[in-house]
């Protein structure tokens, strides 16, 4: 996990690296407008083998058509198991390219690499056991260009979770595929 982790880092690292007419390399090439958006995400997914919805945001620093930035994100829904509310979220880095940005409907991928927790309540909401864990979560996308200032996107991903150390939960009760709508508002 931690290989794919590394790979998958390096390769959106250095797809904003560009070669000069004087065979120099560089970060930011010539050309290279940087720039910026944020907005709200919706995701679709399942914890326990039941429907769940995931709220949040992020933003980033656009270097052409890669982005890196930040994220964050919690479950709505109440989920219950064995009479115990979970509540669940996660944040972290947010990195991706837009391929072929400039059309009005364009693939994009990205990956979402953070931290979070899951918390077991009671019904008085007194928590009962705590999990800190970590996330990755790779995407792909389909973006659509309503305007100079905003991306609607929808697309796929698949959550892998690692560090849930309870009796009654595992890795695989949060790990899973899930859809999702991203709102992208900026400077694109």
């Amino acid at each position: 996990m931690r290989k794919i982790v590394i790979t998958l880092v390096l390769v959106l690292s250095f797809a904003g690296l560009k070669a000069q007419d004087n065979g120099i390399q560089t970060l930011f090439g010539s050309g290279t407008r940087i720039s910026g958006f944020g907005g709200p995400i919706m995701s679709f997914t399942s914890i326990n083998g039941e429907f769940a919805h995931m709220m949040g945001g992020g933003g980033a620093v656009l270097l052409g058509d890669f982005w890196l930035g930040g994220y964050g994100e919690g479950l709505t829904n109440a989920i219950t198991v064995g009479g115990n509310r979970i509540d669940f979220g996660h944040g972290g880095f947010w990195t991706g390219y837009s391929f072929m940005a400039s059309k009005a409907l364009h693939p994009t991928f990205s990956s979402q690499i953070g931290w979070g927790s899951i918390t077991q309540t009671d019904d008085r909401y007194y928590p009962l056991t705590s999990d800190n864990v970590f996330v990755i979560n790779p995407t792909l996308e389909l973006e659509m260009n309503f305007t100079k200032f905003f991306r609607l996107g929808l697309g796929a991903h698949y959550r892998f979770v690692s560090g849930v150390n309870t009796s009654t939960l595992t890795n695989a009760d949060f790990s899973g595929p899930g859809a999702f709508l991203s709102f992208k508002f900026g400077w694109f």
